[in-house]
């Protein structure tokens, strides 16, 4: 797989080309609502898609679908260069359509993803600086159809996991599942959207790492480069004995999530661990950085 990635401060300087068909997802931010009219204009066609984790449905401008029609799905938007908007869309969604888009036949796709200038935290907040309300509700880690794993006392296993600001997520993991801390690796954004943003992360993961005993290995990739999160994967997959099985859980950066959606719609072996949070609405302020990401699947 070919990933090329282009970083500007602004859309009007991206090289880009027209699309036939753009993908996006609910705006819940400045950014998003930024994101989204790029997209409307750089398209032929505009469709919205949502994930219900509870129905394994996808939802594609107000029809549903089950996950296992996906291909069929997105085939019926039509034929032509597609644009999936990561600002907008979640993890899954991501997932889904690179998966159903490789299925189809298609051998190249672009992904946008717009950064945040800055997270909002709680107002109020004086003792726990670091702490950053990102999500409304966190339902669980719920399996993702097409990329299970069954997680069992004393089977082996390998897991990675991308790291972000919420501590919270990565402890349920721990306590929901039997997962082996001495096979568990995780990965931080080094160097982060922003100069010590990575210090929050590392701050707000700490205790769970010491607590939980998890000691796989610690990884380090740009927050925004999908490309090193898709090449640490493959790293920890080649180094995977025969009886292991692997997953990965992207609980971290976008651009990540990205790296670890075209890496699992790849190897259809590699297992998904996810806990579908509930974005939290203006949970950023203002707009950093475009970046848009060329991916060949060949």
């Amino acid at each position: 797989m070919k990933i090329e990635m282009q970083c500007v401060k602004y859309q009007s300087k991206l090289h880009h080309g027209k699309w036939n068909i753009a993908i996006v997802g609910d705006a819940i931010d400045k950014r998003g609502e930024a994101a989204r009219e790029f997209a409307s204009c750089q398209a032929d066609v505009v469709a919205e898609c949502t994930y219900n984790a509870d129905l394994f449905e996808i939802r594609i401008d107000g029809q549903s679908y089950q996950v296992d029609s996906a291909k069929a799905a997105f085939e019926s938007l039509g034929a032509g260069r597609v644009l999936l908007e990561a600002t907008t869309l979640g993890f899954v969604e991501v997932y889904l359509a690179c998966r159903a888009l490789r299925a189809c036949g298609r051998t190249e796709v672009s992904l946008l993803y717009v950064e945040p200038l800055e997270y909002v935290a709680p107002r109020g907040q004086l003792l726990h600086r670091r702490d950053f309300e990102l999500s409304d509700e966190v339902p669980g880690f719920i399996p993702v159809p097409g990329a299970m794993i069954l997680l069992e006392d004393k089977r082996s296993q390998r897991g990675v996991f991308f790291l972000g600001y919420e501590e919270g997520r990565l402890d349920r993991a721990m306590e929901d599942h039997p997962i082996i801390p001495s096979k568990t690796s995780v990965v931080f954004g080094v160097p982060a959207f922003q100069p010590g943003w990575e210090m929050d992360a590392f701050a707000n993961n700490a205790r769970v790492l010491r607590d939980r005993s998890i000691s796989g290995g610690v990884h380090f990739c740009g927050a925004q480069n999908p490309k090193a999160a898709y090449q640490i994967l493959k790293q920890v997959l080649d180094e995977c004995e025969s009886d292991e099985e692997m997953f990965v859980a992207p609980i971290g950066t976008k651009p990540h999530g990205i790296g670890a959606a075209l890496f699992a719609a790849e190897h259809m072996d590699v297992g998904i661990l996810y806990d579908h949070p509930k974005r939290k609405k203006h949970r950023t302020s203002e707009v950093s950085s475009w970046h848009l990401y060329d991916v060949n699947f060949k």
